[in-house]
């Protein structure tokens, strides 16, 4: 059995800035895992080719940060790339040196767009000090592509071709009501999408953890695959393997979903097109015809038309300039 590709862990919902489209509901009140449950997830976890780190803003839990990637380095030891995504609001000097003594190698950008607070001459000062401390720019693209031992650094945001333009009806954005909507666009069958998430050993293997539940998308299902805190994620997956609905998300083939409860493709693709995204019509799968009983994942649920907590389409963050 080979190793796994990839692991995309946002530990922490907690942030400094409180966006409209944020997927998972991060903002300063967020939940974040503690030390106890980061060690025994770190603990459950194979050794990844890939582990990034996000949140939430990561940098605003700081210390637990730096024990995720001390306590990762240790178990997985170098040859295991870790990574960073962050919105670069509390990333400075003394921050980037602790991040690197604790061998991060890849930092990401993740707030180069127009739902993000404005914050005049961010990029241009995170560039150079990136730069500063030796770490090469890359274009931002499928990590499954192999990546120099060298450090490097990357920008990217939620524009409509990278993020909200057919995919991820989730979090804030789903309450919001603003995820654009594209039928004919598959993000299952993408990167961080469902493909693969169950083939041991395949380079488009990644799994997501948000928090210590794990899901076999970056979006995240209404039903979650287990909780890694609790079991070993190997043990979860093994689990998963052979169950048709899942294995039908493992090849990208969301319409293929309810085949197993007599749901066919020509109607799953139907109500695809209904609703305007591959998403929405697992979230219906699971709440409708599988009657998942587990706890729902908070990210697919949606506020009713008319609730006052609905948001506008941009909120400021606390670093916003004016």
């Amino acid at each position: 059995m080979g190793r796994m590709e990839s692991i995309y862990w946002p530990f922490t919902h907690r942030c400094n800035q409180y966006c409209g489209h944020c997927y998972n509901h991060s903002g300063p009140g967020g939940p974040t895992v503690t030390f106890a449950e980061a060690d025994a997830v770190i603990g459950h976890l194979p050794k990844p080719n890939r582990l990034t780190l996000s949140g939430g803003e990561p940098l605003v839990e700081r210390e637990l940060l730096l024990h995720i990637l001390n306590t990762a380095r240790s178990r997985f030891g170098d040859d295991t790339r870790l990574a960073l995504q962050t919105n670069g609001d509390l990333l400075d000097e003394g921050t980037l040196d602790e991040l690197l003594d604790a061998g991060v190698r890849s930092i990401s950008i993740a707030s180069q767009d127009e739902y993000h607070a404005k914050r005049t001459g961010l990029r241009e000062r995170l560039t150079a000090l990136l730069e500063s401390r030796g770490l090469r720019q890359v274009d931002v693209g499928n990590p499954q592509t192999s990546k120099p031992a060298e450090r490097t650094f990357s920008f990217w945001g939620a524009t409509p071709d990278l993020w909200l333009g057919g995919l991820w009806a989730r979090g804030r954005a789903l309450r919001n009501d603003i995820s654009l909507r594209d039928p004919g666009h598959n993000f299952c069958s993408l990167w961080s999408g469902a493909l693969g998430f169950l083939d041991a050993g395949s380079p488009r293997q990644e799994i997501a953890i948000q928090l210590t539940k794990v899901y076999p998308c970056c979006p995240g299902t209404v039903e979650p695959l287990g909780d890694v805190a609790e079991e070993p994620l190997e043990a979860i997956l093994e689990r998963h393997r052979g169950d048709p609905m899942w294995e039908a998300l493992n090849r990208g083939e969301p319409s293929e979903m309810g085949i197993v409860a007599g749901v066919d493709m020509e109607f799953a693709s139907q109500r695809i097109k209904e609703l305007g995204n591959v998403c929405l019509w697992c979230d219906e799968y699971f709440t409708k015809y599988r009657r998942s009983k587990t706890s729902p994942n908070p990210a697919t649920q949606s506020w009713p038309e008319g609730d006052p907590q609905r948001r506008p389409l941009v909120l400021s963050g606390e670093l916003a300039d004016g």
